[in-house]
């Protein structure tokens, strides 16, 4: 037997999202984390930690949303990324092609690189994940943060992003560190916010802090 389909009551989504965002005072942020925790104390629907790879190509490098027992994504702070995505609330079924944007995040990587006769050094360890350690040369800096995003993501990503992962990969090989796939996350989540807020002409504020302010 089936089971029928969860019943997404609107009104009692975005009710439960104004309640979130005001509780914890911060206009500029979607609460996305927040928000995914409470739709799964309410209603049961697990919360998933990922990526979301939006319509512009532009990525969300720490994104939460939910999923539903019949394989639906709700995404209940998609009004963050306004036209870039498909709406204020996003309800995409399982078959939906724009499901594989929403990318769950996988067991974290480990790169290091190491800049030699003009050739980058790129070793890569993937945790708890046997048979996926790599290591190659790659051409130049983008060449190998090139790579590394792909590693990461499996996406086609900008070149000004790519830019800015290939400086950070060759700041951290002259310190001698290494860089971890979840301080790319955190880099990256930075740098989007940036890009973002200078294409818009400022920060996005939620619609709940701006309905107030009007």
């Amino acid at each position: 037997m089936v089971e029928p389909a969860a019943v997404i009551d609107r009104n009692a989504i975005l009710t439960l999202r104004r309640r979130v965002r005001f509780q914890d005072g911060r206009p500029y942020d979607a609460r996305c984390s927040k928000v995914a925790a409470a739709l799964e104390a309410q209603f049961g629907w697990p919360r998933r930690f990922g990526r979301l790879r939006l319509l512009d190509a532009r990525v969300c490098w720490q994104h939460c949303w939910n999923q539903l027992a019949d394989g639906r994504i709700l995404d209940a702070t998609a009004d963050q990324f306004e036209s870039r995505w498909l709406g204020d609330i996003v309800v995409l079924e399982a078959l939906d092609p724009h499901v594989t944007a929403y990318q769950p995040a996988p067991p974290p990587w480990t790169f290091t690189l190491r800049e030699q006769e003009e050739v980058i050094d790129l070793a890569a360890v993937r945790d708890g994940a046997e048979g996926h350690d790599a290591a190659m040369p790659c051409a130049s800096w983008m060449a190998a943060a090139r790579q590394v995003l792909t590693m990461m993501t499996g996406w086609s990503l900008p070149s000004d992003l790519v830019d800015y992962a290939a400086r950070a990969l060759r700041v951290r090989a002259l310190l001698g560190e290494p860089m971890t796939s979840g301080q790319f996350d955190e880099l990256l989540t930075m740098y989007e916010w940036a890009h973002a807020a200078a294409a818009r002409g400022g920060p996005w504020m939620s619609s709940e802090y701006a309905a107030v302010l009007e």
